[in-house]
């Protein structure tokens, strides 16, 4: 039976290759992202990292630039995204970072990751690919079982209440609401705290697109319905958006930066 998920990131692939549009259609959002996740992995141990979800490695290969000496492993469970990882890293000079087919719901017993434990195990959009909640506890403790004991789990995930916050503010100036795209489920807050303290310690939550989507999303959404055009992700003032600071606790983004801890077992 056909997967249409993994036909959909298989069509991305082959569709835009090496680009960072195979994985996010807005550039200026991915490069925001990249940047806080350098900022918290700089603060933590990451001598050892993997990339759960890595699609064609642009993330990977950004963080294996920054880190030289840390080693990472990309994972991504459609072919034509890790050979397009293989091709970007081999074209970028990349030695510190290898890249293998994998799912995330069996990957601890992965043949490569046997007996390996990570300081850094990060996930960036991976787990709004799944199916539903019971998919995403399943992951988490896959997940969990690959960090070293004093290692990190770094998620850079959308929930659907962030959305929902978006999508009411984007109501209240006349604007249509935001819908998940069909091949997505993002995360629940409500189940994420019920689940969460049972299995991990939480250092750490960001709504890191928060400025970002109110600008992008709101302001030059609604500039854009007035002047009766559909708003560009390449727009200069998502350009602009993108090199702001985050507007502290408020989270009007579907996306979360959170660093969690593993709890003994």
């Amino acid at each position: 039976m056909t997967d249409p998920v993994l036909s959909f990131w298989e069509k991305q692939a082959q569709d835009f290759g090496t680009s960072d549009l195979a994985t996010a259609p807005d550039h200026y959002y991915r490069e925001l992202e990249i940047n806080r996740i350098k900022d918290v992995l700089a603060g933590l141990t990451h001598n050892t990292i993997l990339d759960v979800g890595c699609g064609n490695g642009y993330s990977t290969i950004k963080l294996a630039q920054i880190f030289p000496d840390a080693t990472l492993i990309g994972i991504d469970y459609s072919e034509k995204m890790i050979d397009a990882a293989k091709q970007a890293a081999g074209q970028a000079g990349i030695s510190n970072a290898k890249f293998f087919v994998g799912n995330v719901l069996t990957i601890s017993e992965h043949v490569e990751l046997k007996g390996k434990k990570f300081d850094i195990v990060l996930t960036e959009r991976c787990l709004i690919n799944l199916a539903n909640t019971d998919e995403h506890e399943q992951s988490l403790l896959q997940l969990r079982d690959l960090l070293a004991p004093s290692g990190h789990l770094v998620l850079v995930e959308n929930t659907a209440e962030g959305l929902g916050r978006l999508n009411e503010l984007r109501a209240s100036i006349g604007l249509p609401a935001i819908n998940q795209r069909w091949h997505n489920c993002y995360l629940s807050e409500e189940k994420l705290k019920a689940f969460v303290p049972k299995h991990f310690k939480k250092l750490q939550s960001e709504n890191i697109g928060n400025l970002y989507y109110i600008l992008s999303r709101v302001v030059y959404a609604k500039l854009a319905q007035m002047a009766g055009e559909e708003p560009r992700y390449d727009h200069p003032i998502n350009e602009i958006a993108a090199k702001l600071p985050s507007l502290g606790d408020h989270a009007y983004s579907p996306n979360f930066l959170m660093v969690w801890a593993p709890l003994p077992k």
